[in-house]
């Protein structure tokens, strides 16, 4: 049986004779939702009512209990290849069930598990046993109700099929460690229809099933016995002829009520180990819990919770009018189980990642308070340094600057060492600008320390200097124009332009002043001033 917490739940649809059982399966109780007669008006329509509000809209599992399911043991396949086995064994089917639409095929194992190979036949296949099932109007009915319900199939399974494997379990838990579990088990179970099932097995496998209508009657518990007994010595003839013999072992399981099972218990003659429970009595044999049962006595609830657990069924039964509902829809639920792992991966990741982003947040905040610590104390060395006339913000500065141009191939030492001898002992510059230039006349475009895109670097420096008032103004454009002269040749790559020139001053777009100062003083002063632009290499 699945683990408990993985268990399905499930809605289980009993087909009985005279009505559909509903029940809601989870993995500690089975619920009797309940019954709806097969003549009942609107009965897909009560139906869909009971799937989709009382059972939640669970997975429909189909447990077909009808009286009229055909079987064919020993059906023997050629041995083909495998990729064709499957074809030939629905072949088969159709030639052995044509009016039977839902049908299945379950192979044949040995006691050691292993399906039963022909023996002496020349490419003799496996042993095969054949199940079909009518379409019937009950059948109709509820394939009918459960396409309306728009729920999935979990599949279409006969009970006595899927009970083998119970009954199989049950004589193992009775028998124990203290014997071998008995090659032949008889389960006995009264179903509220009043019929009475019994499942029998042989090596664990589906051997006969029998279905019978009894006396069923919880105040009379001789009268049932009597009349069980009849149809359980019925059942060993039939037994006998597919070779059972009372040496071989025997285990007789019955659910019913306590004096019920008591009173079978003494009339029963053939060679046994009989064992009477009740449903919960019978499902705590076998790990499960069914909770509570109003009526402990029918078999049912105990068939219908051992089904609706499986995660695997042993003859799912197959038909064009299942394979509708059923393909479709479980193709949705494989997309919606591929969009819920999706989803799962994604949650991952994300928390993943958000697990990640608060470290490096956290690890950022640390390291924001470790860059505030060493700025201040690096704030208090440059004052320290400051004291002792070392200006640390302006030597960053100059090697800054020297940097950036080093980066761009410009000799900017040279450069300023000719610009000091072409001056001499006599001039003195007033202001001194220098700035990098490209091609396109634009400073470059920086980001993370590198060039985004690479141009010929260039120097443009502005050279003002100031003549006092009292020099005769040629003598100033002499020395200006010499000084042009002596750049020239010092510098040959690099243009040199007078921009100003003593005596003749050009004013830009900015106007300038100074407050109590009239515009005639400014200029008078301006008339001694000159302005030479070095701009290169070329």
């Amino acid at each position: 049986m699945p683990i408990p917490f993985l268990t399905p739940v499930r809605t289980v649809l009993l087909i009985g004779d005279e009505a559909l059982y509903i029940y809601k399966v989870t993995h500690n109780a089975t619920k009797f939702v309940d019954s709806v007669p097969w003549q009942v008006d609107e009965f897909e329509e009560t139906v869909v009512d009971f799937i989709r509000k009382d059972c939640g809209g669970k997975p429909v599992l189909i447990l077909n209990d009808m009286t009229d399911q055909h079987f064919k043991g020993g059906q023997r396949m050629p041995k083909v290849g495998a990729m064709d086995q499957g074809n030939m064994v629905k072949r088969k089917l159709q030639v052995a069930f044509p009016n039977y639409p839902i049908r299945g095929a379950l192979p044949v194992k040995g006691k050691d598990g292993k399906s039963i190979k022909g023996k002496g036949i020349k490419q003799a296949g496996g042993l095969f046993l054949f199940a079909a099932v009518p379409l019937s109007e009950p059948v109709v009915k509820t394939m009918e109700a459960v396409r309306l319900s728009m729920v999935s199939i979990a599949g279409f399974v006969l009970l006595p099929v899927e009970a083998s494997d119970m009954v199989k379990a049950l004589s193992e838990k009775i028998a124990g460690r203290a014997r071998r579990a008995a090659k032949w088990v008889i389960f006995i179970g009264q179903h509220q229809s009043g019929a009475l099932r019994q499942v029998i097995t042989r090596d664990g496998q589906l051997a006969m099933t029998r279905m019978t209508p009894v006396f069923d009657t919880e105040s009379d518990p001789e009268s049932w016995a009597q009349e069980v007994n009849q149809e359980f010595k019925a059942t060993i003839s039939y037994l006998s002829r597919f070779g059972y013999t009372p040496e071989d072992g025997t285990d007789v399981v019955v659910v019913a009520g306590s004096e019920a099972g008591s009173a079978l218990e003494k009339l029963i003659s053939v060679p046994c180990d009989f064992k009477s429970f009740t449903v919960p009595e019978a499902a705590r044999l076998l790990g499960m819990s069914v909770g509570l049962q109003a009526e402990p006595r029918y078999a049912e609830p105990l068939h219908v919770a051992w089904a609706g657990r499986k995660s695997k069924f042993i003859l799912p039964m197959e038909s064009v009018d299942i394979t509708k509902v059923h393909k479709p829809r479980q193709a949705v639920a494989a997309a919606m189980f591929l969009l819920i792992l999706g989803g799962g991966f994604l949650a991952w990741q994300l928390l993943g990642k958000t697990q990640e982003m608060m470290m490096v947040k956290e690890g950022l905040a640390n390291q924001r308070v470790v860059l505030s610590q060493a700025e201040f104390e690096y704030e208090e060395e440059v004052k320290k340094m400051a004291l002792i006339g070392f200006d640390v913000n302006l030597i960053r500065s100059t090697i800054k600057t020297y940097e950036e141009f080093e980066g761009d191939s410009i000799q900017v030492l040279p450069f300023f060492k000719k610009i000091g001898e072409t001056l001499g002992n006599d001039l003195r510059l007033d202001s001194f600008a220098v700035a990098q230039i490209y091609d396109s006349g634009k400073p470059s475009q920086r980001h993370d320390g590198k060039v985004l895109e690479k141009r010929a670097a260039k120097l443009e420096a502005e050279l003002q200097l100031s003549f006092p008032s009292t020099i005769q103004p040629e003598s100033g454009m002499t020395e200006i124009t010499n000084l042009a002269s002596r750049l020239k040749e010092a510098l040959p790559d690099y243009d040199v332009v007078i921009t100003r020139q003593v005596a003749r001053p050009e004013y830009d777009q900015n106007i300038k002043g100074v407050a109590g100062r009239s515009a005639q003083e400014i200029a008078s002063e301006e008339d001694y001033i000159a302005k030479l632009l070095v701009r290169g290499p070329k």
